[in-house]
């Protein structure tokens, strides 16, 4: 029960922050940063969140503890100043750079993106992410917020709470190397689709697509692992209807080909 709530909370306060950003307009970029600066403690303490604040030039403003620590950085003015493509040094940095041009130059915001991220440490996880522009009271954009919140890796833990969603799970456990139709798994938790993708955005924090895209990736790297195995039969085991497909949607989640992946991460 404690988890739920403490679940709860968390997307409540994420929620509320995003929604705060898309009517805030300050003076300048120095000011919001002054102002957001003031929540640094508070954010300091979501051991489960990366938080930060951009530049203009996409460079790092503000950032919370947990961003530092996973980039293995000891202070806030290790990070200050530097773009993603300077913290990050591996090929996903460029992806990073490339949604932050997105939010910073064309003004869109990149909302419940499921991620894999790779960081300094080593460290694989996986998250979902907003990225909101910030105008001024000028309508220009004049920074960038960036919120990434963990996915929890223990599934069971949460589904064994919930038995449709267990139920669900278990099945595409059981078909990841056929199609899935999600209308098919809401048949199965006698939900209506409706239904199903507002229970998994409670419960696990992404849509069943995106429950679905994770489950196949995450034995896509376990496949990896193994040199035995083919790109090409991995892509079949995983469900994917040719190589091109699965590994477009590999690199989509991980900046890296499957090939790039198994040789950086798994040798």
């Amino acid at each position: 029960m404690t988890d739920v709530i403490e679940d709860t909370a968390l997307a409540m306060l994420t929620t509320s922050l995003q929604q705060s950003m898309t009517v805030y307009r300050p003076d300048s970029r120095e000011a919001f940063v002054g102002n957001i600066s003031l929540l640094l403690p508070l954010l300091n303490t979501l051991t489960n969140v990366v938080f930060f604040v951009k530049d203009e030039q996409a460079r790092y403003q503000l950032a919370n503890k947990t961003l530092l620590k996973r980039c293995q950085l000891s202070q806030h003015e290790d990070i200050v100043g530097f773009t993603t493509e300077e913290v990050f040094s591996h090929r996903q940095s460029r992806d990073y750079i490339l949604q932050d041009m997105k939010v910073l130059r064309e003004g869109k915001s990149i909302v419940d993106n499921l991620e894999l991220h790779s960081y300094a440490s080593g460290q694989l996880g996986w998250c979902i992410t907003n990225k909101l522009p910030i105008y001024n009271k000028s309508q220009q954009v004049v920074a960038m917020v960036g919120i990434s919140v963990d996915i929890d890796e223990d599934n069971e833990r949460v589904l064994r709470k919930h038995a449709r969603l267990a139920e669900v799970a278990q099945f595409v456990r059981a078909h990841l190397d056929q199609k899935i139709n999600i209308a098919q798994l809401a048949d199965l938790a006698n939900l209506s689709v409706s239904q199903l993708e507002r229970t998994f955005k409670v419960v696990l924090n992404m849509s069943p697509l995106q429950f679905v895209q994770k489950l196949r990736l995450e034995y896509a790297v376990k496949l990896l692992a193994s040199h035995e195995v083919s790109v090409t039969q991995i892509s079949l085991n995983c469900g994917y209807s040719d190589h091109s497909a699965f590994s477009r949607q590999f690199k989509q989640f991980t900046g890296l080909s499957p090939s790039q992946f198994r040789q950086t991460h798994l040798s």
